[in-house]
Order: C-alpha cells, then sequence, then structure tokens
C-alpha cells in the first residue's frame, strides 16, 4: 500500500484544520479519561477537546494557525503511528514523539493522504521512500510545550485523569532511540558530542540572519542607483536568466517592493502583519506616524501596539500610495485598502486609475523581497565579495532581525527594542545584544590584564 494511503475512514471522520479520525480512535473511551463528574469542559471525545482547547487558549489568529500545526504532527503520530487515540498517550508515547521529532518517518501504510509534516531531506531513488528531516531543537521545543500546554489543559479540565506530561523530563534536544544509533553506527557519547557541534554550528549561523550596517546601507542606495534596472527575473532564487531581456518591472511593482523593504525594516514586522495591514492602521502622531499592529501574541481585546516609522518607511509609503492613485497621506477612512496589494492588471489601467486592490499573501510578500535579494546580490559583490552570499540566502524576516540588530549596535536600551519589536519576553531581545555583552566581557577581562602588567 502507498504510504500516503489514508487509514479507512468516513466523511464525517474529517474535521476542518484536523485530521481524519478513525472511529475506533476518536476517544471515547481513552485510557486516560477522567470520570464523567470531573469533566467541565462538556468534551465527550478527543476532537471536542481540541475545539475547547483551541477556543481558550488560541483566539489569536497566528497563534491558533502555530497550535493547529503542533497537534496535527502530534495526532498523526499517535493514530497513525502508535495507533492510540489522544487520550490514551503514555509516557512512552510522548517519549517516543520526542524522538520521531527528531528522526522521523512514515509508517509503510496507513498514513493520511497528502499529509506531510516534515521537509524533505533528499529526494526518493531507486524506489525508496524519501528521507524525512527532523526539526530542529528550536522548532522541537516549541512543539514540546504545545503539547504540554494541551495536556495540562485537559487535565485541569477533568476531561483527563492524568497528565502524562508530568513524567516527562526536560527536552535535552539529544533525544534518539537505540535503534537509530544503531543505525548510525554511534554510541549515546559519540551522538551528544556529534549534537554539541551541530548546536554551534547552527548558533553561529543564525547570529548571522541580519545584514550587516555598510550592506544595509547599500542596499538602501541601490534602490535609486544607476546600475539597477530593475530587470528582475521571476524567479525568487538565483538562477542564470533564461533566453532573451529579462522585462524591467513597471513603476508600481517597483514602488511595491520599495516600500515593503524600507517598512519592513523599520517597523520590525512580522510578513504576516503586513499582509494584514489596511491602510488606516498607519496615523500620524505630532510631528511623526505610527503603525498601529496587533501582532503575535496578542489579541483585539489587547488593543493595538504602535511602532513610530522612520522617514525612509513614510517616504516609500507615499511613492507607493501615489502610483496607486491614491493620496499621499493614509487617512482613518482607509479601514478596507491593504497596505500592500496585487498590481493592478494592465487592461483595468489604461480606462481608469484603480485605488485599491487586492491584499497579497505573507509568502508572496517573501517571495518578492527574496526575487530582488538575488537581483541585487551580484551587484553588492562588486563592493564586497562577502555581500553576495548574504543576500542569496536572506528572507523576509531577516529585516526583522536587521532593525534589532541595528538597534544594539546603536545602543538603544533593551527595554526600547523589545517594546519596538514586540517581545513579550525581554530575553528574546536579548540575542541582538550578544555582541556588546562579549564586548563588556571583555573589558572586564582587560582590567584584570592591566592589573597584572601594573604590577
Amino acid at each position: 500500500m502507498n504510504p500516503l494511503t489514508p487509514i479507512n475512514a468516513t466523511a464525517d471522520d474529517v474535521r476542518p484544520g484536523l485530521l481524519p479520525v478513525p472511529a475506533h480512535l476518536q476517544g471515547v473511551r481513552g485510557a486516560q479519561r477522567a470520570a464523567l463528574s470531573a469533566n467541565v469542559l462538556g468534551a465527550d471525545n478527543d476532537h471536542e477537546a481540541i475545539v475547547v482547547w483551541l477556543n481558550t487558549r488560541a483566539k489569536n489568529g497566528h497563534t491558533r494557525k502555530a497550535y493547529l500545526q503542533e497537534l496535527r504532527r502530534f495526532m498523526a503520530f499517535m493514530l497513525y503511528i502508535r495507533g492510540r487515540p489522544l487520550s490514551s498517550a503514555s509516557v512512552g508515547d510522548l517519549e517516543a514523539f520526542r524522538v520521531w521529532l527528531a528522526v522521523p518517518y512514515l509508517p509503510s501504510e496507513g498514513w493520511p493522504a497528502g499529509y506531510m509534516p516534515f521537509k524533505l531531506e533528499t529526494a526518493s531513488a531507486n524506489g525508496q521512500a524519501p528521507r524525512l528531516r527532523g526539526l530542529a531543537i528550536g522548532s522541537r521545543r516549541r512543539a514540546d510545550t504545545t503539547i504540554r500546554s494541551f495536556f495540562r489543559f485537559l487535565h485541569e479540565g477533568g476531561y483527563l485523569a492524568a497528565n502524562p506530561c508530568m513524567k516527562l523530563g526536560r527536552l535535552t534536544g539529544e533525544e534518539i532511540s537505540l535503534d537509530e544509533l544503531e543505525k548510525r553506527q554511534l554510541s549515546p557519547e559519540a551522538y551528544a558530542r556529534q549534537r554539541r557541534r551541530e548546536a554551534i554550528a547552527l548558533d553561529n549561523q543564525d547570529g548571522g540572519k541580519a545584514f550587516p550596517v555598510g550592506l544595509w546601507r547599500w542596499l538602501r542606495g541601490f534602490l535609486d542607483s544607476d546600475e539597477n534596472t530593475w530587470q528582475i527575473p521571476d524567479s525568487p532564487v538565483a538562477e542564470p536568466p533564461g533566453p532573451g531581456p529579462v522585462k524591467r518591472w513597471p513603476q508600481e511593482r517597483r514602488e511595491r517592493l520599495r516600500c515593503i523593504l524600507l517598512f519592513s525594516y523599520a517597523a520590525a514586522s512580522r510578513r504576516a502583519e503586513l499582509a494584514e495591514t489596511t491602510m488606516n492602521a498607519i496615523v500620524r502622531s505630532g510631528q511623526r506616524w505610527v503603525w498601529k499592529v496587533i501582532g503575535k501574541g496578542r489579541t483585539a481585546s489587547d488593543g493595538p501596539d504602535r511602532v513610530t516609522l522612520d522617514e525612509q518607511a513614510l517616504d516609500a509609503l507615499l511613492r507607493y500610495r501615489l502610483v496607486r492613485g491614491l493620496p499621499a497621506y493614509p487617512s482613518p477612512g482607509e479601514g478596507e485598502i491593504p497596505l500592500i496589494v496585487k498590481l493592478t492588471p494592465k487592461r483595468l489601467r489604461r480606462d481608469r486609475a484603480l485605488k485599491t486592490g487586492a491584499g497579497v499573501t505573507p509568502g508572496y510578500l517573501n517571495t518578492e523581497l527574496q526575487r530582488f535579494f538575488n537581483y541585487a546580490a551580484p551587484f553588492a559583490e562588486r563592493h564586497d565579495p562577502d555581500w553576495g552570499p548574504v543576500l542569496r540566502q536572506a528572507a523576509s524576516h531577516w529585516l526583522r532581525h536587521t532593525r534589532g540588530s541595528h538597534f544594539a549596535l546603536g545602543r538603544v536600551s533593551l527595554a526600547m527594542t523589545a517594546e519596538h519589536l514586540r517581545h513579550k519576553d525581554p530575553r528574546t531581545t536579548s540575542k541582538y545584544y550578544v555582541h556588546l555583552d562579549d564586548e563588556a566581557r571583555g573589558e572586564a577581562i582587560d582590567s584584570i590584564s592591566r592589573l597584572f602588567d601594573e604590577s
């Protein structure tokens, strides 16, 4: 049987946003189920319990999407690999789930059709199934935190008599099965040593997801440089140009890219936030303009955060509005006009100027930026050979990291940086200040050296 062939399940078992659940795995009589009198959630099966949890703990759209992603993966593991309902999950199941996230595989049969919870490491060859790429430690920690929260909620709500997560140890990131160790011909000590080396390499990689000051200054200037012809290929990845000249981007697309680039940097925006923003979210405050956003970790009842824009972002916004046929400055009545829109169709542009259009997706924002970064890379290498590789691996979230890094280099306070980036936990912001911490530790070391030099 094809590994993506689903287990027999009725149409009624297919839940929107979740996975099909076979009738015998609904969890009506799960091994961990509590007495009916203790259940205050009002849920009769695992699906109903999931819905209550999502409606209670994931009211923000971004949070709900993230929780669903983790829960779908856990459901797939429990239902189609372990063959047990969620409400029968044991400590052993949860430990095995941790290992599976690091070293994933699919069963030979009975997998839900069209669902792939991992990226492919290598393409299939000689009829063998493709190897799946395990999650990085950060992703595994997010999954672990989400599943722990889920079981704690079900236990505290009386749906489960026990919480198996309470018996779990700390996630080390080195979880692996004995079978996998034998397959790799590694001892537990050798595997742990390998993981430590990989952690250092990963930390080196994460530390580079921001544009240096010199490269960012050059990239902004490249927007209006004579060498920039805006003849950008459609492919978002670097590849040799096809036959014939590449068409020059129309003015509307050029101004849109300028706005995406400079606004994303100045506002430290997440691409989902930018795609959702409408023009009425940009308002005047005294002599400044601010962006009102309800982003990650917040709900409408919390009210919006306020992010102050710089002159470059405001200028890019005004230029983009004018080319779209809008007045220069946003107004509070523009609640239905997206900040970033699809290009105006040429056949309509000849007849009348459209003042708005359909909004774009977060993925499209990222792809458009990657097109520009890859196009700019060869020009950047003429100034500094190290800049080309940086641009070729850059993505939309680099602009947010760049803003945080530049705040740190400008010695803006940690609290102000956290507020601008809208971090709930300042420890998330502190990663941008590691270089300053290294410098402070270096000064302490130097003071000890001077003590001995003077004596």
